[in-house]
C-alpha cells in the first residue's frame, strides 16, 4: 500500500541528507516523497534535486512561486497534493529509525480494523538528541512532561499537545478531517490532532522512532519540562495569558464547541502538577 511522505524544507542543507539517507534505510519500502521547498537559499535545493535524480519516480519535488508560507502553509499544500491512502509528515533536520513507518503502519492498520470508514491519526514517541545525534533523553515525553493518553481528552490535547507531526501519519478519511489549516491554527500537527481525535480515532506507539534534534536552528524545539520551569511560568501569569491567546484562537476555529472557561483550569492544573513531579 502506498504512503506518501510529506516534507517541507527551509535551508536544510546542514541535516538533510542523513535525513534522506534514513528513509532509503527503512525496513517498509513501498512509499513516495512529496517535497516542497520554502524558498531557501542554501543549498537545500540541489540536494533534493540530487536525490530526485537517483530515487526518480519515488520522490516529487513541487515547485511554485509562493515562498517563505512558513511550515504550517507549506504542509498544508502538500496534504492537498498527495492521494495516498496513508500519509506521514517528514522535518528536514531529524533521523527516522529503520522501522518507523512499519511500526507506525502497523498500528494503523490495527486502528481501521475497528472502523474502516473512520479517519484515524497515529503518532509515536522521539529520543532527543543534540545536533551530532548524541542522546539528550530517551523520551521526549517524558523529557516534556507530556502524556501520550492526552490524546484521549479534547482539553488535555490543549493544554499538553504529545503529537509531534514528524512521528505522525493520517489515513486518507483523516485528510478531509484535517483541511484546511485556518490562519489561527498554531500548527499543523496539533490542528490535525484536535479534529482526527475528536471526529475519529488516534493512537500512539509507545516507544520513539525517531531521533528529534535539538539544535539552534530548530523552528519550534522543546524545553526540558522541570518543577522551575512551570513554577515560573505560573508566577508571571500575564506572560502565561498570553502564550495561551493562539490556543484560544485555535479553539474558537474549531467546528465543535468548546468552553475557553475549561481550558483555562485545565491548564493551571495541568501545570501545578508539573511542579511536583
Amino acid at each position: 500500500m502506498k504512503i506518501d511522505i510529506l516534507l517541507s524544507t527551509y535551508n536544510g542543507e546542514q541535516f538533510l541528507e542523513e535525513l534522506l539517507q534514513s528513509l532509503i534505510d527503512q525496513s517498509y519500502s513501498d512509499w513516495r516523497l512529496l517535497v516542497r521547498d520554502d524558498g531557501s537559499t542554501d543549498n537545500t535545493v540541489e540536494i533534493l534535486d540530487a536525490f530526485r535524480k537517483k530515487e526518480q519516480e519515488r520522490v516529487i519535488i513541487f515547485k511554485d512561486d509562493q515562498k517563505n508560507l512558513g511550515p504550517k502553509k507549506s504542509f498544508e499544500a502538500l496534504l492537498q497534493s498527495s492521494t495516498a491512502d496513508y500519509i506521514m509528515f517528514c522535518d528536514q533536520d531529524d533521523v527516522w529509525m529503520k522501522d518507523k513507518v512499519q511500526q507506525t503502519y502497523d498500528k494503523m492498520k490495527t486502528l481501521e480494523q475497528q472502523d474502516p470508514e473512520s479517519p484515524v491519526l497515529v503518532f509515536t514517541d522521539l529520543t532527543v538528541v543534540d545536533k551530532n545525534l548524541n542522546v539528550l533523553h530517551p523520551s521526549l515525553w517524558q523529557y516534556t512532561k507530556v502524556k501520550p493518553e492526552n490524546i484521549n481528552n479534547v482539553y488535555r490535547l490543549l493544554v499538553n499537545n504529545p503529537v509531534v507531526g514528524c512521528t505522525v501519519m493520517i489515513n486518507k478519511a483523516a485528510k478531509s478531517v484535517a483541511l484546511p489549516f485556518p490562519e489561527k491554527a498554531v500548527m499543523h500537527d496539533w490542528w490535525m490532532a484536535l479534529n482526527i481525535s475528536r471526529k475519529g480515532k488516534a493512537g500512539f506507539v509507545p516507544a520513539p522512532t525517531i531521533f528529534y534534534r535539538l539544535h539552534e536552528k530548530n523552528n519550534l524545539g522543546v524545553s526540558e519540562a522541570t518543577g522551575k520551569y512551570y513554577l515560573n511560568r505560573i508566577f508571571h501569569f500575564p506572560t502565561m495569558l498570553s502564550q495561551n491567546m493562539n490556543a484560544i484562537k485555535m479553539l474558537n476555529s474549531l467546528d465543535f464547541s468548546l468552553s475557553v472557561i475549561k481550558f483555562l483550569g485545565y491548564k493551571f492544573a495541568i501545570s501545578f502538577s508539573k511542579i511536583f513531579r
